[in-house]
């Protein structure tokens, strides 16, 4: 029996060996995006607290930890932090 025929030939059965179990449903993305929604919101005084506190650094504290001004708003995309982080390793 070739590789081919024994993946669309053979099949397994659940443990009581009926072909009519489902599997376990996922949820729809519409329940994903209400999810995440509120995960958002939920998260939203810990991002506010920490602009607050790094609004409240100097413009020297802030280029310390290599962050300017204008990257306030930036800090908690996923992308800008990535770059960041590269350009750290490599040593920019």
């Amino acid at each position: 029996m070739t590789a081919d025929v024994a993946k669309t030939g053979m099949t397994f059965l659940p443990a009581g060996g009926s072909r009519t179990a489902r599997a376990p449903r996922r949820p729809g993305v519409l329940a994903e995006r209400i999810a995440a929604s509120v995960r958002w919101l939920a998260e939203m005084p810990r991002r506010r607290a920490v602009l607050d506190e790094l609004g409240r650094l100097s413009d020297h504290e802030l280029a310390d930890i290599g962050l300017t001004r204008a990257d306030l708003p930036r800090v908690f995309d996923p992308a800008f932090v990535a770059g960041r982080n590269f350009a750290r390793r490599a040593g920019c």
